[in-house]
């Protein structure tokens, strides 16, 4: 807690900040200002101004500036002990005038001016020549009306409302969404539906691409089960990328060489006495193939006498309850059927079977009590029957018989899987693993638990993790998505071919050869397929960055990619006529991701979030959070953070950053939770809301592909359909392209829209950076927010969708310029010119010479002089300004 230091205990300059400013301004009310550390901005990076005249002029800057999302509102100067603070305020309050200065007539954003030496505080307004309130230390505390006053004016709450305030004081605007400019919510949101085809695979495939049952996971295990081998690992860019942003702790576990002969966990299963009172943990990604590699290990990997010596029991750990009041109880339920299930052919309903199950409490029972009411053998039996009722209501009692039953008194080791685990927060991982450790400790057998490798990772040296045993800890990695996908769309068509006697054959780009039967339904499965690795670059990258490893998503996006409506019924001709060899184009695939069922793009239904996506409720919507906490990530991923995990930052740390850069705090906040359920940057405790600025975060493959859509001219286009313009006239002309259903998905509608977006983007980005120059000595808004990469993509873009002479038209006919042309037709309203053969535009009649009250009347065939007006290649389109005629002489 912050109390007033001494004076005397203050040496210098350095000793009044540190002891008495910063914690003055930061700590919470009533004891100080109660300033979030984002709001100060200290003069390390604070810009200089000149201040004074003559031979007063100097460079100067103050010590801490309170800036408010980018809006500097106070200016607070430093001073040792005894040094004077009226020339200190003087000189303050001139840097506060100079800033005002750099904004708008009538708008001074800061207020107020500080000074502070080690006995005394000096403030007022900045319009103020002396100080308004002279506060002696010794006195402030939180019961004085002088240290009120300065509360009422520079606490966090005072300077939000003042920051509020200014914001209200500017011109207020109306935004505008091109989606919504379509009509009700019918026509916003209208669904495209799904293609006969995609539909039916879903449907007849489920087991093949999203398999659940015991028997659907069995026989993936058997046939189609895809090994993860470290040589294969990390080999394409996206692979790099995501190896770079996971946690790195192989010294803590032991890497499984090849899944698909997992020696290192086969080796602990050849003697099973040990594994008893044992848990294993099996490290990985979320969807890395943990609860598939168990079933290949079941399936398949261990050898048949193994498997015969031991009971195992599947406990999907997705429906238990996260309360330590409710989970062991719940636990005991599952075990107890777990051991039913493992014995159909046995009825546990019978009363013999009951009795053998709970023979110990039977044995005791008529080794005890039961040896007294021999002689009745009424009594006998009612007492028995309450025995064995009592041992079957007890859940604990029963859970250990059922096990003793089906294992032990067998012969054979019990093992538990607990699965689905990593789908869980870390706090409720690390209860599942306590919760793995009760069952450990209880039962004899062992536990086999999937766990989340960032749960691991941070929390290892943490109980309950440090009690695990390294020998007993596997790190799983994913297989790499493309191995995966040919193998289970083999499998589909392998069943589609079991009544079919022709089989084609085509090899991928990669070198995988891919059979399939001569129908429809294997055409157009097959020619998907082929259009992914055609596409490799991108879709594949989209794919796999999107699921981050986790290939349930990737087979999810890949079944909502067969099903799109977007692949319309010309291209389904083509692949049907060309026997599954047709490539869809890659325009087309990047739509179906894009926008799924929907018709129009829409942020909240797509997996490719709107990196600009703005919030026209905030005092001041910026286009540019999400790129900018993306980028500052980016940066940062092979950093170590405070946790010395590399790429792991708080938000603290992030708002500190970015919000003199213009981002208000909440917007931040808004944000961070928008991209941690997007899954583009992942929480250490891997929670998605609710999160506080202490927390960790780092930017996830998913967000790393987002910034690489910067270079995707389909995606810029989309994008633009659902951002709030303050331009009314550009959002109606989105609006109007993509409401014209043959014109919505041509490459030009999306040119165009990219066009106006980025340049819509770019104003924006101008008035925005502004701000955070105007006091910050180095900004890096400007770096964080470059769109260079989007206008190369536009440029190339328009460069490859030009033809004949407009292809170099702009630089060889710059506005400005003059040039010759010829009038090739007349109309009411001007002439037509031509510069050369194709390359013609209007020279309205507005433009037209008056020469002493004659006017020009251009014929065909008139040769003439025209400066260029303006000039579209992309809408190939030139106006003309008149400069001269030409005569000529031979005539």
């Amino acid at each position: 807690m912050f109390t007033i230091p001494d004076p005397q205990d203050m040496y210098n300059e350095s000793d009044v900040e540190q002891k008495f400013v910063f914690p003055l301004l930061t700590s919470p009310l009533p004891i100080g200002l109660g300033l979030s550390s984002s709001y100060i901005q200290t003069k390390a990076n604070i810009r200089r101004f000149q201040i004074g005249k003559g031979k007063e002029s100097k460079l100067y800057y103050p010590d801490y500036l309170i800036v408010v999302a980018g809006l500097p509102l106070a200016v607070i100067e430093v001073k040792g002990p005894g040094e004077d603070l009226i020339e200190a305020f003087r000189e303050a309050r001139l840097y506060a005038n100079e800033l005002n200065g750099l904004f708008s007539s009538g708008y001074n954003p800061v207020q107020f001016v500080v000074s502070i030496n080690a006995s005394q505080l000096f403030w007022g307004r900045y319009d103020q020549a002396e100080p308004s309130h002279k506060i002696d230390i010794a006195q402030l505390s939180s019961y004085s009306d002088s240290f009120v006053q300065l509360q009422n004016a520079l606490s966090k709450n005072a300077v939000e409302v003042a920051y509020e305030q200014y914001i209200k004081s500017l011109s207020h605007l109306e935004y505008k969404k091109p989606r919504r400019l379509l009509g009700g919510l019918s026509v916003q949101n209208e669904e495209i539906g799904t293609n006969k085809f995609g539909a039916t695979i879903a449907a007849d495939f489920a087991h093949i691409f999203n398999p659940t049952t015991r028997e659907d996971r069995a026989f993936i295990a058997h046939n189609g089960y895809i090994p993860s081998r470290r040589r294969e690992r990390y080999v394409d860019p996206i692979d790099r990328v995501i190896r770079a942003s996971r946690p790195i702790s192989e010294v803590h576990s032991t890497a499984i060489d090849d899944t698909g002969n997992p020696k290192e966990v086969l080796s602990q299963f050849k003697e099973l006495k040990p594994l008893e009172h044992q848990v294993l943990l099996l490290v990985g990604s979320v969807g890395s193939g943990k609860s598939t590699f168990v079933d290949y290990l079941y399936e398949v990997a261990l050898p048949r006498d193994v498997i015969n010596a031991s009971v195992w029991i599947r406990v999907n750990m997705n429906p238990a309850p996260i309360s330590k009041n409710e989970i062991y109880d719940w636990l005991r339920d599952q075990i107890t059927q777990g051991c039913q299930a493992a014995y159909p052919e046995v009825d546990f309903d019978d009363i013999s079977i009951i009795q053998n199950v709970f023979s110990v409490e039977v044995n005791k029972y008529k080794k005890g009590i039961g040896k007294l009411l021999e002689s009745d053998p009424q009594a006998y039996s009612a007492k028995l029957a309450e025995t064995v009722e009592r041992a079957l209501n007890d859940k604990q009692v029963s859970a250990i018989a059922h096990t003793r039953y089906c294992s032990t008194e067998r012969g054979k080791l019990l093992v538990i899987v607990l699965d689905n685990c990593d789908k869980r927060t870390r706090d409720e991982q690390l209860l599942m693993f306590q919760a793995a450790q009760w069952v450990q400790k209880e039962f004899r057998g062992l536990v086999i638990l999937p766990l989340r490798e960032e749960t691991f990772d941070s929390n290892r040296d943490k109980p309950p993790l440090d009690t695990a045993l390294k020998d007993l800890v596997f790190r799983i990695e994913a297989p790499l998505f493309q191995n995966l996908l040919i193998k289970r769309v083999q499998l589909a068509l392998n069943e589609i071919g079991k009544s079919m006697p022709n089989t084609l054959s085509y090899e991928l780009a990669n070198g995988f050869r891919v059979e399939y039967p001569a129908n429809d339904m294997a055409f157009y499965l097959t020619s998907i397929l082929k259009s992914i690795f055609e596409h490799d670059r991108y879709i594949r990258s989209m794919i796999v960055g999107l699921s981050a490893r986790n290939m349930r998503r990737a087979m999810e996006i890949f079944l909502e990619f067969c099903t799109s409506g977007h692949i319309p019924e010309d291209q389904i001709f083509r692949i049907r006529s060309s026997e599954g060899k047709h490539t869809l184009p890659l325009h087309l695939v990047t739509r179906v991701l894009l926008r799924m069922t929907r018709r129009y793009y829409d942020n909240d239904f797509s997996y490719l979030k709107n990196i600009f996506a703005a919030n026209w409720k905030d005092e001041r919507p910026t286009y540019f959070g999400r790129l900018m906490i993306l980028r500052w990530l980016f940066a940062r991923i092979s950093e170590f953070g405070p946790s010395r995990e590399k790429g792991f930052f708080s938000i603290s740390t992030l708002k500190q950053e970015l919000s003199p850069l213009g981002l208000e705090l909440k917007v931040i906040e808004r944000e961070v939770e928008a991209l941690l359920k997007a899954l583009c940057i992942v929480s250490e405790d891997l929670r998605t809301e609710n999160l506080g600025d202490d927390d960790l975060i780092r930017i996830a493959p998913a967000g790393i592909v987002h910034l690489d859509m910067l270079n995707n001219i389909d995606y810029l286009g989309a994008v633009a359909e659902d951002t709030y313009f303050d331009d009314e006239n550009i959002a109606r002309s989105i609006a109007r392209r993509i409401g014209d259903p043959s014109k919505h998905y041509t490459r030009r509608t999306s040119l165009q829209n990219a066009k106006d977006l980025v340049t819509y983007l770019e104003k924006m980005r101008s008035e925005q950076g502004a701000l955070s120059e105007r006091f910050l000595e180095i900004s890096t808004f400007n770096s964080l927010t470059d769109l260079t990469i989007c206008h190369e993509v536009i440029e190339s873009s328009e460069r490859a969708s030009l033809t004949g002479p407009w292809v170099d038209a702009v630089d060889k006919y710059p506005i400005g310029s003059q040039a010759e042309g010829i009038v090739i037709n007349t109309v009411p309203f001007g002439a037509f010119i031509e510069l050369q053969p194709g390359l013609t535009g209007l020279l309205h009649r507005a433009q037209y010479p008056n020469s002493g009250g004659n006017g020009w009347n251009p014929m065909v065939g008139d040769r003439l002089i025209v400066k260029i007006h303006d000039i579209d290649n992309i809408k190939q389109r030139i106006t003309f300004n008149f400069v001269n005629p030409l005569i000529d002489h031979e005539a």
